[in-house]
């Protein structure tokens, strides 16, 4: 088996209207589409999708992590502080990048990451 890349990411969700408030509204992200009853949403973040599941068919909410990759890290933790979005680890610098780690309505975690030399994925 030879892994190729990452096609998505998939978060658990436990209120859909709150989750596309914080990804959609907050986050900026683009919903590409809203399915299934408003149990299933997509979002298209070159060059992967994010989706978040709703209801019983899903497990529980919680667990694992999506890099997001932003033009400037400070200024999008400052935002996401006056927002009131609940802070996990704060901005931190290491050789290569910035990054800080914020949790949405669920409690997934979501990576705040700014590289370096501005590449991105």
């Amino acid at each position: 088996m030879k892994v190729l890349g990452i096609d998505y990411t998939f978060f658990a969700v436990s209120d859909m209207q709150k989750s596309l408030t914080f990804y959609r509204d907050l986050l900026g992200i683009s919903l590409a589409r809203l399915i299934l009853e408003e149990t299933w949403a997509e979002f298209e973040i070159n060059p992967g999708t994010l989706i978040l599941g709703h209801g019983d068919s899903f497990t529980h909410p919680g667990g694992g992590m999506v890099a997001l990759a932003v033009d400037d890290a400070e200024a999008a933790m400052e935002e996401l502080k006056q927002a009131g979005v609940s802070v996990y680890w704060s901005l931190e610098e290491t050789p290569v990048c910035y990054l800080a780690i914020v949790e949405d309505p669920d409690g997934n975690r979501i990576i705040i990451h700014q590289r370096k030399d501005r590449t991105v994925g």
